[in-house]
């Protein structure tokens, strides 16, 4: 009890602010509550669950990744256009791979160069984007006329006993996050480097290897993401990811996740995309345009950095 009391005092302001988009959207539209719906929901979180799990681990050890949207670009049309040349499982496992030397780059600048994340991360954002629109020549590259295109319909479109299969992969990817954090060194580094890198360096932990590593992972999230969405959509595309890093961001820090690092729970992160998910559901069944979510996504981005400073502030006291 005293946990569960613990973690709703922790996750307070999060699962209020759920709690209210569910009642909101069940009032707005009386196909919110509906299992179609919730079926879809579940499908249209899935790209944004996934990377916000990657970008979760970098922001715990007090970095950001603002290459996410590009990087999932780069892992969708290079596992459709190497469909064409190879079997499904050996160009997802390209793609994915690429994702993780992406990742990886980063992670190494960043650890053994000591530059400011924010920095490589923009100029890998601008980088990984370029590789796309020149492998693709600037078009969205189809794999249904390809061999293994039946096994990618099946992950975008699939049900397995009533539940999509593409809402099976980011439940997947969220127990492997939390098992890593909860239960292996790893993520009990993670977590202290975001809260007194001095401490752990003092402490004789190699910090420059461990700091890689959450960039690494963000890479993998990326490169799985990529090949969802490709799967989805029926094409790689190198316009996909747009605005992910931005929506990666909201949803771990309105789950309560702090930007200095250190603080945080993967079902904070949880709830972050499920309160974005219903934000983009709601206005998708209102038909509002894209820019006026695009306005409301900034707002929630200032207001959850707000809410996450002020609630820093009362836990430090």
């Amino acid at each position: 009890m005293n946990q569960v009391k613990e973690y709703l005092k922790e996750q307070a302001i999060p699962l209020i602010v759920l709690l209210v988009m569910i009642v909101i959207a069940s009032i707005v539209s009386p196909v919110f509550l509906s299992v179609t719906n919730f079926r879809n929901l579940s499908v249209q979180i899935a790209l944004n669950m996934i990377v916000s799990m990657g970008m979760f681990l970098v922001i715990l050890t007090g970095g950001i990744d603002l290459s996410v949207g590009s990087t999932v670009a780069v892992a969708g049309v290079i596992c459709a256009g190497f469909m064409r040349i190879m079997p499904v499982g050996a160009a997802i496992s390209f793609a994915i791979l690429i994702c993780v030397a992406l990742g990886t780059v980063n992670g190494v600048i960043v650890s053994l160069l000591k530059i400011a994340p924010f920095i490589v991360s923009l100029g890998m954002m601008s980088f990984a984007r370029g590789i796309a629109f020149w492998y693709t020549k600037s078009l969205p590259i189809s794999w249904l006329p390809f061999p293994g295109a039946d096994f990618l319909y099946v992950v975008g479109t699939g049900n397995v006993f009533g539940i999509p299969i593409l809402a099976l992969i980011w439940i997947v990817m969220v127990i492997i996050t939390a098992i890593i954090l909860k239960y292996t060194v790893v993520g009990r580094i993670v977590y202290c480097l975001g809260g007194n890198e001095t401490a752990v360096r003092l402490s004789g932990i190699n910090i420059k290897k461990w700091k890689i590593l959450p960039y690494l992972f963000s890479g993998l999230c990326c490169g799985i993401g990529g090949v969802v969405l490709a799967a989805r959509l029926g094409v790689g595309t190198p316009t996909g990811g747009n605005s992910l890093e931005m929506d990666s961001i909201a949803a771990v820090v309105i789950g309560g996740t702090s930007f200095n690092g250190g603080i945080g729970s993967v079902s904070g992160v949880i709830i972050g995309v499920f309160v974005l998910g219903i934000i983009n559901n709601i206005l998708d069944l209102m038909n509002v345009p894209s820019y006026p979510q695009m306005m409301l996504k900034g707002a929630i981005i200032v207001a959850a950095v707000i809410l996450s400073k002020i609630r820093e502030n009362s836990i430090t006291g």
